[in-house]
Protein backbone atom coordinates (compact mmCIF):
# COMPACT_ATOMS: atom_id res chain seq x y z
CA UNK A 1 0.00 0.00 0.00
CA UNK A 2 1.94 3.19 -1.32
CA UNK A 3 1.22 6.10 1.49
CA UNK A 4 1.81 10.34 0.40
CA UNK A 5 1.89 13.26 1.98
CA UNK A 6 -0.18 15.65 0.22
CA UNK A 7 0.35 19.88 1.36
CA UNK A 8 -1.06 22.89 0.07
CA UNK A 9 -0.71 26.73 0.09
CA UNK A 10 2.55 26.88 2.12
CA UNK A 11 3.11 30.70 1.35
CA UNK A 12 6.21 31.16 2.29
CA UNK A 13 7.19 34.63 2.86
CA UNK A 14 8.64 37.31 5.46
CA UNK A 15 5.52 37.66 6.86
CA UNK A 16 6.07 40.93 8.96
CA UNK A 17 2.58 41.05 11.51
CA UNK A 18 3.09 38.94 14.53
CA UNK A 19 6.85 38.06 13.64
CA UNK A 20 10.64 38.51 14.78
CA UNK A 21 13.61 37.75 12.88
CA UNK A 22 16.47 35.18 14.20
CA UNK A 23 19.67 35.92 13.98
CA UNK A 24 20.60 34.53 10.53
CA UNK A 25 17.47 37.29 9.47
CA UNK A 26 14.73 34.44 8.87
CA UNK A 27 11.51 35.78 9.96
CA UNK A 28 9.69 33.33 12.64
CA UNK A 29 6.61 32.79 11.06
CA UNK A 30 8.12 31.79 7.54
CA UNK A 31 10.40 29.18 10.33
CA UNK A 32 6.67 28.03 11.67
CA UNK A 33 5.49 27.41 7.79
CA UNK A 34 8.93 25.21 7.28
CA UNK A 35 8.65 23.17 10.52
CA UNK A 36 5.50 22.02 9.71
CA UNK A 37 6.78 21.12 6.63
CA UNK A 38 9.07 19.17 7.92
CA UNK A 39 6.57 17.79 10.41
CA UNK A 40 4.20 16.27 7.37
CA UNK A 41 7.54 14.78 6.41
CA UNK A 42 8.25 12.73 9.65
CA UNK A 43 4.79 11.59 9.32
CA UNK A 44 4.96 10.62 6.27
CA UNK A 45 8.26 8.53 7.09
CA UNK A 46 6.59 7.39 10.27
CA UNK A 47 3.40 6.27 8.29
CA UNK A 48 5.76 4.45 5.32
CA UNK A 49 5.87 6.52 2.93
CA UNK A 50 8.37 8.38 0.78
CA UNK A 51 6.43 10.79 -1.36
CA UNK A 52 5.50 13.74 -0.73
CA UNK A 53 2.69 16.03 -3.05
CA UNK A 54 3.13 20.18 -2.90
CA UNK A 55 -0.21 21.17 -4.91
CA UNK A 56 0.73 24.42 -5.02
CA UNK A 57 1.59 28.17 -3.87
CA UNK A 58 4.31 27.05 -2.39
CA UNK A 59 5.46 30.92 -2.32
CA UNK A 60 3.25 34.00 -1.38
CA UNK A 61 4.21 36.69 -3.80
CA UNK A 62 4.03 36.65 -7.52
CA UNK A 63 7.08 37.13 -9.25
CA UNK A 64 9.19 38.34 -6.67
CA UNK A 65 10.70 35.60 -4.55
CA UNK A 66 13.05 37.74 -1.61
CA UNK A 67 16.06 35.55 -0.91
CA UNK A 68 15.15 35.57 2.81
CA UNK A 69 12.52 33.74 1.74
CA UNK A 70 13.90 31.55 -0.50
CA UNK A 71 17.02 30.73 0.76
CA UNK A 72 15.39 29.01 4.41
CA UNK A 73 12.70 27.56 1.80
CA UNK A 74 15.46 26.15 -0.24
CA UNK A 75 17.18 24.71 2.97
CA UNK A 76 13.99 22.96 3.90
CA UNK A 77 13.91 20.98 0.75
CA UNK A 78 17.01 19.83 1.01
CA UNK A 79 16.44 18.63 4.40
CA UNK A 80 13.56 17.00 3.29
CA UNK A 81 14.75 15.62 0.52
CA UNK A 82 18.22 14.06 2.60
CA UNK A 83 15.08 11.88 4.55
CA UNK A 84 14.73 9.90 1.61
CA UNK A 85 11.46 11.28 0.51
CA UNK A 86 10.51 12.06 -3.13
CA UNK A 87 9.01 15.55 -3.54
CA UNK A 88 6.23 16.22 -6.66
CA UNK A 89 4.64 19.53 -6.99
CA UNK A 90 2.59 21.41 -9.31
CA UNK A 91 2.56 25.36 -9.57
CA UNK A 92 -0.30 27.36 -7.90
CA UNK A 93 -1.10 31.19 -8.90
CA UNK A 94 1.07 32.64 -6.46
CA UNK A 95 3.64 30.94 -7.43
CA UNK A 96 4.11 32.37 -11.18
CA UNK A 97 5.04 35.58 -12.62
CA UNK A 98 2.30 35.41 -15.34
CA UNK A 99 -1.51 34.00 -15.69
CA UNK A 100 -1.20 30.80 -16.34
CA UNK A 101 1.48 27.86 -15.75
CA UNK A 102 5.12 27.58 -17.56
CA UNK A 103 7.92 25.90 -16.96
CA UNK A 104 10.22 29.24 -16.99
CA UNK A 105 7.70 31.55 -15.35
CA UNK A 106 6.90 29.50 -12.13
CA UNK A 107 9.36 30.61 -8.54
CA UNK A 108 9.77 26.91 -7.63
CA UNK A 109 10.85 25.59 -11.13
CA UNK A 110 14.90 25.32 -9.91
CA UNK A 111 14.04 23.05 -7.32
CA UNK A 112 13.42 20.99 -9.97
CA UNK A 113 17.16 20.64 -10.49
CA UNK A 114 17.68 18.76 -7.09
CA UNK A 115 17.59 14.87 -6.90
CA UNK A 116 13.97 14.26 -6.08
CA UNK A 117 11.90 17.31 -6.51
CA UNK A 118 9.91 17.06 -9.26
CA UNK A 119 7.95 19.75 -10.40
CA UNK A 120 4.92 19.25 -13.08
CA UNK A 121 3.86 22.15 -15.52
CA UNK A 122 1.27 20.13 -17.68
CA UNK A 123 -1.06 18.09 -16.54
CA UNK A 124 0.47 14.85 -16.31
CA UNK A 125 0.04 11.03 -14.97
CA UNK A 126 2.86 10.31 -12.42
CA UNK A 127 3.03 6.80 -12.09
CA UNK A 128 4.91 6.46 -8.80
CA UNK A 129 2.01 8.44 -6.92
CA UNK A 130 -1.05 6.81 -8.76
CA UNK A 131 -2.15 10.40 -9.51
CA UNK A 132 -3.05 12.68 -12.20
CA UNK A 133 -1.21 16.46 -11.34
CA UNK A 134 -2.95 19.75 -12.67
CA UNK A 135 -0.57 22.44 -12.49
CA UNK A 136 -2.83 26.19 -12.15
CA UNK A 137 -5.20 27.01 -15.22
CA UNK A 138 -6.64 30.31 -14.73
CA UNK A 139 -9.94 29.87 -16.82
CA UNK A 140 -12.29 27.53 -14.78
CA UNK A 141 -13.35 26.84 -18.66
CA UNK A 142 -10.14 25.80 -20.07
CA UNK A 143 -9.46 23.69 -16.07
CA UNK A 144 -12.81 22.15 -16.96
CA UNK A 145 -12.00 20.97 -20.15
CA UNK A 146 -8.43 19.41 -19.14
CA UNK A 147 -10.40 17.73 -16.25
CA UNK A 148 -12.72 16.37 -19.21
CA UNK A 149 -9.79 15.12 -21.54
CA UNK A 150 -8.33 13.48 -18.16
CA UNK A 151 -11.06 11.23 -17.62
CA UNK A 152 -10.59 9.94 -21.70
CA UNK A 153 -6.85 9.84 -21.81
CA UNK A 154 -6.93 7.60 -18.35
CA UNK A 155 -10.24 6.25 -18.73
CA UNK A 156 -8.68 2.45 -18.27
CA UNK A 157 -7.19 2.79 -14.93
CA UNK A 158 -8.78 5.86 -13.47
CA UNK A 159 -10.62 4.28 -11.09
CA UNK A 160 -7.39 3.61 -9.42
CA UNK A 161 -6.05 6.98 -9.62
CA UNK A 162 -5.89 10.31 -7.52
CA UNK A 163 -6.21 13.61 -9.27
CA UNK A 164 -4.35 16.46 -7.44
CA UNK A 165 -5.12 19.84 -8.57
CA UNK A 166 -4.86 23.54 -7.39
CA UNK A 167 -8.16 24.81 -7.75
CA UNK A 168 -11.10 26.35 -5.30
CA UNK A 169 -13.97 24.27 -5.43
CA UNK A 170 -17.41 25.66 -4.66
CA UNK A 171 -18.77 25.31 -1.11
CA UNK A 172 -15.51 24.93 0.70
CA UNK A 173 -15.50 28.57 1.88
CA UNK A 174 -18.63 29.58 4.00
CA UNK A 175 -19.78 32.66 2.15
CA UNK A 176 -17.65 32.97 -1.24
CA UNK A 177 -20.12 32.76 -4.53
CA UNK A 178 -19.92 29.63 -6.10
CA UNK A 179 -18.08 30.26 -9.56
CA UNK A 180 -18.57 26.46 -11.39
CA UNK A 181 -15.97 23.99 -10.21
CA UNK A 182 -18.32 21.67 -8.41
CA UNK A 183 -17.59 18.90 -6.28
CA UNK A 184 -20.32 16.47 -7.65
CA UNK A 185 -18.99 17.10 -10.82
CA UNK A 186 -15.27 16.46 -10.08
CA UNK A 187 -16.53 13.31 -8.28
CA UNK A 188 -17.94 11.99 -11.64
CA UNK A 189 -14.67 12.27 -13.49
CA UNK A 190 -14.83 8.91 -12.32
CA UNK A 191 -11.01 8.96 -10.24
CA UNK A 192 -10.77 7.45 -7.26
CA UNK A 193 -10.27 11.04 -5.72
CA UNK A 194 -9.89 14.58 -6.20
CA UNK A 195 -7.72 16.26 -3.69
CA UNK A 196 -7.64 20.41 -4.04
CA UNK A 197 -4.84 23.55 -2.97
CA UNK A 198 -6.22 26.91 -3.36
CA UNK A 199 -8.46 27.72 -0.81
CA UNK A 200 -7.28 27.72 2.41
CA UNK A 201 -9.42 25.17 4.21
CA UNK A 202 -9.71 21.36 4.68
CA UNK A 203 -12.89 19.97 3.87
CA UNK A 204 -14.60 16.97 2.27
CA UNK A 205 -16.56 19.01 -0.12
CA UNK A 206 -18.37 15.56 -1.91
CA UNK A 207 -17.71 12.26 -1.34
CA UNK A 208 -14.03 11.75 -2.58
CA UNK A 209 -13.65 15.57 -3.57
CA UNK A 210 -11.45 16.92 -0.58
CA UNK A 211 -9.94 20.92 -0.33
CA UNK A 212 -6.82 20.05 1.14
CA UNK A 213 -6.65 23.12 3.00
CA UNK A 214 -3.50 25.73 3.47
CA UNK A 215 -0.33 23.97 5.88
CA UNK A 216 -0.96 27.17 8.50
CA UNK A 217 -3.20 29.63 8.37
CA UNK A 218 -1.82 32.92 7.70
CA UNK A 219 -4.04 36.01 8.13
CA UNK A 220 -7.13 36.80 9.84
CA UNK A 221 -8.96 36.22 6.97
CA UNK A 222 -8.58 32.41 7.61
CA UNK A 223 -10.13 32.53 11.04
CA UNK A 224 -11.99 29.82 11.44
CA UNK A 225 -10.26 27.84 8.80
CA UNK A 226 -9.04 24.10 9.05
CA UNK A 227 -5.04 24.23 7.82
CA UNK A 228 -2.83 21.18 7.80
CA UNK A 229 -1.56 18.40 5.35
CA UNK A 230 -3.02 14.70 4.40
CA UNK A 231 -1.53 11.56 4.99
CA UNK A 232 -3.14 9.50 2.04
CA UNK A 233 -3.23 5.67 1.05
CA UNK A 234 -5.15 3.44 -1.37
CA UNK A 235 -7.97 3.60 0.69
CA UNK A 236 -8.27 6.43 2.75
CA UNK A 237 -6.69 9.93 3.85
CA UNK A 238 -6.31 11.27 7.11
CA UNK A 239 -6.52 15.03 8.04
CA UNK A 240 -3.19 16.55 10.08
CA UNK A 241 -4.33 19.38 12.53
CA UNK A 242 -1.46 22.43 12.14
CA UNK A 243 0.83 22.88 15.20
CA UNK A 244 1.04 26.50 13.82
CA UNK A 245 -0.74 28.93 15.99
CA UNK A 246 -4.32 30.08 14.45
CA UNK A 247 -5.99 33.05 13.66
CA UNK A 248 -8.79 33.97 15.95
CA UNK A 249 -11.20 36.46 16.97
CA UNK A 250 -12.94 37.88 20.17
CA UNK A 251 -15.78 39.60 20.52
CA UNK A 252 -18.24 40.86 23.51
CA UNK A 253 -20.16 37.67 22.61
CA UNK A 254 -17.48 35.81 23.81
CA UNK A 255 -17.55 33.47 26.83
CA UNK A 256 -15.36 34.77 29.21
CA UNK A 257 -14.69 31.55 29.79
CA UNK A 258 -13.24 30.51 26.67
CA UNK A 259 -11.02 33.54 26.34
CA UNK A 260 -7.97 31.33 28.06
CA UNK A 261 -8.40 28.65 25.61
CA UNK A 262 -8.93 30.90 22.38
CA UNK A 263 -6.05 33.42 22.62
CA UNK A 264 -3.39 30.90 24.49
CA UNK A 265 -0.80 30.31 21.43
CA UNK A 266 -2.71 32.10 19.05
CA UNK A 267 -3.01 35.29 17.06
CA UNK A 268 -5.69 37.34 18.45
CA UNK A 269 -8.40 39.62 17.27
CA UNK A 270 -10.39 42.13 19.29
CA UNK A 271 -13.21 43.46 17.32
CA UNK A 272 -17.00 44.64 17.67
CA UNK A 273 -16.43 46.56 20.46
CA UNK A 274 -15.70 50.79 21.82
CA UNK A 275 -12.97 50.48 23.01
CA UNK A 276 -10.79 53.72 24.70
CA UNK A 277 -6.86 53.64 24.31
CA UNK A 278 -6.48 52.62 28.09
CA UNK A 279 -8.83 49.40 27.77
CA UNK A 280 -7.26 48.75 24.48
CA UNK A 281 -3.54 48.51 26.21
CA UNK A 282 -5.50 46.35 29.45
CA UNK A 283 -7.42 43.69 26.94
CA UNK A 284 -3.65 43.67 25.10
CA UNK A 285 -1.67 43.21 28.39
CA UNK A 286 -4.34 40.46 29.32
CA UNK A 287 -4.07 38.38 26.01
CA UNK A 288 -0.32 38.20 26.38
CA UNK A 289 -0.43 37.52 29.91
CA UNK A 290 -2.88 34.61 28.42
CA UNK A 291 -0.39 33.38 26.02
CA UNK A 292 -1.67 35.43 22.99
CA UNK A 293 1.11 35.27 20.43
CA UNK A 294 0.05 38.85 18.87
CA UNK A 295 -3.37 41.18 19.42
CA UNK A 296 -4.68 43.25 16.86
CA UNK A 297 -7.76 45.30 17.10
CA UNK A 298 -10.91 46.38 15.23
CA UNK A 299 -12.83 48.08 17.15
CA UNK A 300 -14.56 51.37 17.58
CA UNK A 301 -12.39 54.17 19.15
CA UNK A 302 -13.95 56.01 22.04
CA UNK A 303 -13.38 59.77 21.78
CA UNK A 304 -13.90 62.85 22.99
CA UNK A 305 -15.42 64.93 20.45
CA UNK A 306 -14.74 68.96 20.85
CA UNK A 307 -17.27 71.08 19.19
CA UNK A 308 -15.65 73.72 16.45
CA UNK A 309 -16.45 75.16 13.58
CA UNK A 310 -12.66 75.71 12.58
CA UNK A 311 -10.53 73.34 10.71
CA UNK A 312 -8.20 70.44 12.47
CA UNK A 313 -7.09 71.92 15.73
CA UNK A 314 -3.45 71.90 16.10
CA UNK A 315 -2.57 68.47 18.18
CA UNK A 316 -5.47 66.87 17.33
CA UNK A 317 -5.23 63.49 16.11
CA UNK A 318 -6.81 62.41 13.07
CA UNK A 319 -9.22 60.68 14.49
CA UNK A 320 -10.42 63.69 17.11
CA UNK A 321 -10.70 65.49 13.46
CA UNK A 322 -13.11 62.94 11.88
CA UNK A 323 -15.13 62.55 15.26
CA UNK A 324 -15.32 66.45 15.80
CA UNK A 325 -16.20 66.88 12.05
CA UNK A 326 -19.07 64.72 12.07
CA UNK A 327 -19.95 65.88 15.24
CA UNK A 328 -20.74 69.34 13.55
CA UNK A 329 -23.01 67.98 10.96
CA UNK A 330 -25.39 67.71 13.34
CA UNK A 331 -26.75 64.46 11.57
CA UNK A 332 -29.52 62.40 13.41
CA UNK A 333 -27.34 59.33 12.52
CA UNK A 334 -24.46 61.29 14.26
CA UNK A 335 -23.75 58.18 16.60
CA UNK A 336 -23.53 55.23 14.07
CA UNK A 337 -21.71 57.52 11.83
CA UNK A 338 -18.76 58.45 14.42
CA UNK A 339 -18.84 54.37 14.99
CA UNK A 340 -18.15 53.72 11.03
CA UNK A 341 -15.71 56.33 10.62
CA UNK A 342 -13.75 54.82 13.91
CA UNK A 343 -14.62 51.55 12.30
CA UNK A 344 -12.84 52.35 9.63
CA UNK A 345 -9.87 54.28 10.67
CA UNK A 346 -8.80 50.95 12.73
CA UNK A 347 -8.70 48.90 9.78
CA UNK A 348 -6.68 51.18 8.38
CA UNK A 349 -4.43 51.14 10.59
CA UNK A 350 -4.28 47.25 11.06
CA UNK A 351 -3.22 46.95 7.94
CA UNK A 352 0.32 45.75 8.03
CA UNK A 353 0.59 43.06 5.28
Amino acid sequence: MTVKAILSDLHCHKWSRFSTLDSKGVSSRLTIILNEMKRAAKELIDAGGKDMVLAGDLFHVRGSIEPSVFNPTHECVEEILGMGIDIWAIPGNHDLEGKDTSSIGNAMQTFGAMDGFTVITEPSLVKEIDAVMVPWVASIDDLKSCLDSLKIDHYDDRDILDVIIHAGIDGVLPGLPDHGLDGEDLANLGFRRVFAGHYHNHKEVYPGVVSIGATTQQTFSDIGAKAGFLLVDDNDYKYRASHAPQFVELNEDTDPNDIPLIADGNYVRVSGMELDDKEINQIRDNLNDLGAKGTSFMVARKTEATRTNSTQAKGMTLAQSVSAFVENLKSPFEKEVQSRCSAILTRVEAVSE
